[in-house]
């Protein structure tokens, strides 16, 4: 697996990943990710991005790379999705509002130390670690603006929730507090992620529509579902 000018790792296990293979892997008593591209040009674009960030304290440091293998700095921490999922399964609001605060805070450093956005937000590419969101994915980062990532966010939000969808209402909101936005700035931007996810499935089965009608009516008037349902 590895060419003869990389040191060799030992592989603890295979994680999950869609475009490319990821391991955690060991040398010398320390952990690190090491991730196996399709393409040098991926390798060499995911591989930019965390060197730019990495600066910042919010992407794992590049430790060394050769062709379409790079790799990474191991980061140690509480997975976003499974702290974003329990947050809503206690309704827990306070918990919320600091994921959003802090997710808030990272696409702002991603798009301010790289000029782009991440296009298409997965919690499961956070780590929450020492009071901030790390990412560990940044393959689709790409040119865009800092709205759309917070219509993504929110898209997954809303179909990623441990309850019902209107449970995570405090984090959606509050992550476009942090943005200084209203739900009718990124609404049509929220729809179309929905029927992106919807469209492959990975979303749960709602009335887009009636989901928008109703964060925007929340945005306006305080609508709660509870009472609707």
């Amino acid at each position: 697996m590895y060419p003869k000018y990389m040191r060799s790792y030992k592989i603890i296990s295979a994680l999950s990943s869609k475009l490319k293979k990821v391991y955690k892997v060991e040398a010398d008593s320390t952990v690190y990710i090491l991730k196996e591209y399709e393409r040098v040009e991926d390798a060499e674009k995911e591989m930019q991005i965390a060197r730019q960030v990495a600066m910042t304290g919010y992407a794992p440091e590049v430790i060394e790379h050769q062709d379409n293998l790079v790799l990474y700095e191991y980061v140690e921490g509480d997975n976003f999705c499974d702290e974003f999922r329990k947050a809503t399964m206690t309704d827990d609001v306070e918990a919320m509002e600091l994921l959003a605060t802090r997710l808030s805070i990272f696409l702002q450093i991603i798009y301010s130390f790289t000029d782009k956005a991440i296009k298409e937000i997965d919690f499961n590419n956070y780590v929450v670690r020492d009071g901030r969101v790390v990412g560990v994915d940044f393959l689709k980062v790409d040119e865009g603006m800092p709205y759309e990532d917070v219509a993504s966010a929110i898209a997954f939000a809303l179909t990623n929730s441990a309850g019902q969808y209107y449970d995570c209402y405090p984090f959606v909101y509050k992550l476009l507090s942090c943005f200084k936005l209203d739900m009718m700035d990124v609404i049509n931007e929220v729809k179309a992620r929905l029927k992106q996810l919807a469209s492959r499935g990975s979303s749960n089965d709602i009335d887009i529509d009636m989901l928008a009608d109703g964060l925007v009516g929340f945005d306006k008037k305080g609508v709660d579902w509870r009472k609707l349902i």
